[in-house]
């Protein structure tokens, strides 16, 4: 499942020498956080890594499916209420082949919610149809 433009929306984009990051807002309103928790909505860590997914494929311009989780560490609760808009920033992108190895932060700027690890594959085309 798909959350951008439901639960969260891009603000912008920003590239500087050797990173780019998105401002994103989210969405307290969501389905998701009824349930994550009611009345005490925090984003799930699994949220956060879809959504650092689908903003690398918007980066890329590639179908990409996660291939691995190296390290990923969820340093302070990201609440919709309390953070309602935050960064995810790209601190370092490499491609070898049809795999993709990223390190991200997402943060806004005074706290640092996040840092991830991660491996991606380019999906084939019959698996990009799928989706």
């Amino acid at each position: 499942m798909k959350l951008r433009n439901g639960f969260y929306h891009i603000e912008d984009t920003t590239s500087t020498e050797g990173e780019t990051s998105y401002g994103i807002r989210l969405d307290a309103q969501h389905a998701i956080y009824r349930a994550h928790f009611p009345g005490n909505p925090i984003t799930p860590g699994v949220c956060i890594i879809q959504l650092v997914a689908e903003l690398l494929e918007q980066l890329t311009g590639r179908s990409l499916r996660l291939k691995r989780v190296v390290n990923v560490k969820f340093q302070h609760v990201l609440s919709p209420v309390e953070h309602a808009t935050c960064r995810v920033v790209f601190r370092s992108i490499e491609s070898e082949g049809r795999t993709w190895r990223i390190k991200a932060v997402v943060r806004d700027s005074e706290i640092q919610f996040a840092q991830l690890s991660m491996h991606f594959e380019e999906a084939c085309s019959d698996e990009s149809e799928e989706r």
